[in-house]
């Protein structure tokens, strides 16, 4: 068996042809789509980037915490990669350049057989050059970074000309070299992870120029996160910060196709399982996004936060995950698969795990929290979650196909969202709808509960057994 997993760091989901988007380019991806399961309610779990590959790597959670943290893996955690080698010595390869998941620590690669590492994405400290200025495109504030990170995102990108010069073309093109020199094996697991279509929003102009031609404002590259508003972006620079997005989308869409016509070429397409997916998407102003822009579920009281690099002005607005950001793309096309189908029980990130260990045919764990994809991949009758839970540190949030339910620690009361009635998200009808509120209080009670922290009760404002009409199967909620 060959396994493939693609992660496209911040993909939003309605900006793939596959989920419905009319004006982006994305043929390739779509036509993977078109022959492969294509899950409609997938969603986030640990947020943001690094917590979500714990979610995915580990296939649990994190110790003594509702989600997993912004942190590295531990030496007494089993990744993925160590134990496909364990049970089958399944040989494993890594490919990324999301620098924050390898750097300071944060050894996403603990596990793999092999690992390479694309330097210089997002300010990564990879290179000097004193004959690149420091210029900035808009006032420092409206951009994320400090000053000194921002000089060296632009050192790292300063002389760059073909396409395998940015980073996700290279990225995949590494990829490619690998899968070239080891298509003959007869197993392995190959993962591929890029930042782009992520923030700095800098692709090669002739994507950009696919949506905006000619555009000659202000630059948003790597905004502040926060409200649109408060920000004073305009309506033509907001058009060219989506027409930018769009752009890398579509470059992402042209490295999935180069990778997938090797396979071809290779003549090992058909015996490949490739599972495409991402950690959260993002806000563009779009409706739902309740005006903000890129994906901030904490801002300051200025509506800004991360400005220059700095701390937020107090006190904190706190903010649930809209769909946006925490219904996310998923797409699994099994070996010899031809025919597409749409699948839409709840899945979340912690199933990969089971699904690529059940691809080579290894029992799930006992502990793991998920469930293998791959029955509902082909079509088959499985028991399904009827909700997902998601969140962080100080945050949970309940999803289902009609409601969104976000609870704080505190911070601020609990809203309730309607997405059959509201699918814009602006209308809190929490007090007309008790009982499903004490249904989405039990999947939190549920949650903590599997995880042994049902002290933290409280602090979510949840009152009651936390077994009351909940139940966990095998790591898995379930709902009565």
């Amino acid at each position: 068996m060959k396994v493939i997993l693609i992660v496209a760091d911040t993909l939003r989901r309605d900006h793939l042809g596959a989920y419905g988007n009319t004006w982006i380019h994305t043929p390739n991806l779509d036509a993977l789509a078109a022959e492969a399961a294509v899950f409609e309610q997938h969603y986030i779990g640990s947020f943001p980037t690094v917590p979500n590959r714990r979610d995915m790597l580990l296939g649990l959670g994190d110790k003594e915490h509702p989600f997993n943290r912004w942190r590295g893996i531990d030496d007494d955690e089993m990744t993925l990669a160590e134990r496909l080698h364990e049970e089958k010595d399944i040989p494993s390869m890594m490919v990324t350049d999301v620098a924050n998941t390898v750097s300071d620590g944060r050894n996403m690669y603990k596990g793999f057989s092999a690992w390479a590492w694309n330097r210089g994405q997002e300010g990564d400290p990879w290179w000097l050059d004193d004959g690149v200025p420091l210029e900035f495109p808009v006032e420092p504030e409206m951009i994320r970074y400090s000053a000194e990170r921002w000089h060296q995102v632009l050192v790292n990108r300063a002389h760059r000309e073909v396409e395998t010069d940015w980073f996700a073309p290279r990225t995949y093109s590494i990829a490619i070299d690998w899968l070239e020199r080891n298509y003959t094996r007869e197993d392995f697991f190959l993962y591929i992870d890029t930042f782009d279509p992520h923030e700095p929003w800098d692709p090669p102009r002739w994507y950009e120029q696919l949506y905006d031609p000619d555009f000659e404002g202000r630059r948003f590259d790597a905004p502040t996160y926060g409200a649109l508003k408060q920000l004073g972006i305009a309506k033509r620079e907001l058009h060219n910060i989506r027409a930018r997005y769009a752009g890398e989308v579509t470059m992402v869409d042209a490295c999935v196709g180069r990778l997938l016509a090797t396979l071809e070429r290779l003549g090992i397409y058909e015996e490949t399982l490739i599972i495409f997916t991402t950690d959260h998407g993002a806000y563009f102003g779009y409706p739902g996004d309740n005006g903000m822009i890129c994906k901030a579920n904490v801002i300051g009281a200025d509506g800004k936060v991360m400005a220059a690099g700095r701390p937020m002005k107090q006190p904190a607005q706190y903010l649930p995950h809209w769909t946006g950001v925490c219904r996310i793309p998923l797409i699994v096309r099994l070996p010899g698969q031809r025919e597409g189908r749409r699948v839409r029980a709840i899945t979340q990130p912690w199933d990969i795990m089971p699904t690529v260990l059940g691809a080579f045919g290894i029992a799930k764990p006992r502990e793991l929290w998920g469930a293998s994809l791959l029955p509902l991949a082909k079509g088959r009758t499985a028991r399904r979650r009827r909700a997902a839970v998601l969140g962080n540190p100080h945050h949970a949030q309940v999803m289902t196909q009609r409601w969104l339910y976000a609870v704080w620690r505190g911070q601020r009361r609990p809203v309730l969202y309607d997405l059959r009635d509201d699918p814009e998200q602006s209308s809190n009808v929490l007090p007309k709808h008790p009982q499903v509120v004490a249904r989405m209080q039990r999947c939190v009670a549920a949650y903590l509960d599997q995880q042994g922290l049902a002290d933290l009760l409280p602090e979510y404002g949840f009152e009651g057994s936390a077994n009351d009409g909940a139940r966990i199967d095998a790591g898995v909620l379930w709902y009565t």
